[in-house]
């Protein structure tokens, strides 16, 4: 966790996970729920010939899907290792464009009819970083825009309390960023056992959720918990537009 910005951390996971054999970290296209709630978003809000940007986009796989929708789809990521992925996964799309980007201190170029973040946000747990963030996906959208943050960690519990630096989120904590530990990663048939340290991740209650939205100039329309399994709620799914 030496890397300066912290979050810079994904990429070193992303090489690990390839070199122990694995040829995906994160979700596939194969997705069913990520699958059939994208075709849902994208059937209400009339997307199929618009312009929709992923924040986070890690291996391409919601790319694939929104291509196949018939969606023009340009994906950024901090990881080049994973941008590599996704210009893979998505180089028969003509209409599709990945590049690298640090989308807390960058602003995409262009401006689209919607914007996607699949796990992305959690992912920052700096309350600037985050602030940030946010702002340049509201920079890149037109006005009425949906915006759809998914299985996003959530718990009731959250401590939503001012994060104002990464040292003051270890404190907060006391999460492990060093010691490596067993995962698996790869389909359910064919899995490679990896060892990795754990990486920041920020959960927070509905109601922090929705603050830090409108705060960032969104209006959200719905918030919809998510099982993790039949007895654990562990993210969300935000939907919201730019008013």
């Amino acid at each position: 966790m030496d890397e300066n910005p912290y979050y810079l951390v994904y990429e070193e996971r992303y090489r690990k996970v390839y070199e122990a054999g694995a040829e995906r970290w994160g979700h596939a296209e194969n997705d069913s729920g990520l699958r059939a709630s994208l075709t849902e978003w994208v059937n209400l809000h009339n997307l199929r010939g618009k312009r929709i940007v992923e924040f986070a986009c890690g291996e391409g796989a919601s790319g694939v899907i929104l291509s196949q929708l018939g969606c023009l789809y340009r994906g950024v990521d901090i990881a080049p290792s994973a941008v590599a992925k996704a210009k893979a996964a998505l180089a028969d799309y003509p209409g599709a464009q990945v590049t690298l980007l640090d989308m807390v201190r960058e602003q995409v170029e262009g401006t689209f009819d919607a914007a996607l973040d699949v796990m992305g946000l959690h992912m920052l747990v700096v309350d600037a970083d985050r602030a940030g963030y946010l702002r340049n996906v509201r920079s890149c959208l037109r006005i009425g825009a949906p915006l759809l943050l998914f299985r996003e960690s959530y718990r009731e519990n959250a401590d939503d309390r001012p994060v104002e630096s990464f040292q003051s989120w270890l404190e907060l904590t006391g999460d492990d960023y060093r010691t490596p530990q067993t995962r698996y990663a790869g389909p359910a048939d064919a899995q490679v056992e990896v060892r990795i340290p754990l990486v920041p991740a920020r959960a927070k209650t509905e109601a922090g959720y929705r603050k830090e939205l409108q705060e960032a100039g969104f209006t959200v329309d719905r918030f919809v918990p998510m099982m993790a399994d039949m007895q654990i709620v562990s993210s969300a799914s935000i939907y919201a537009h730019k008013p």
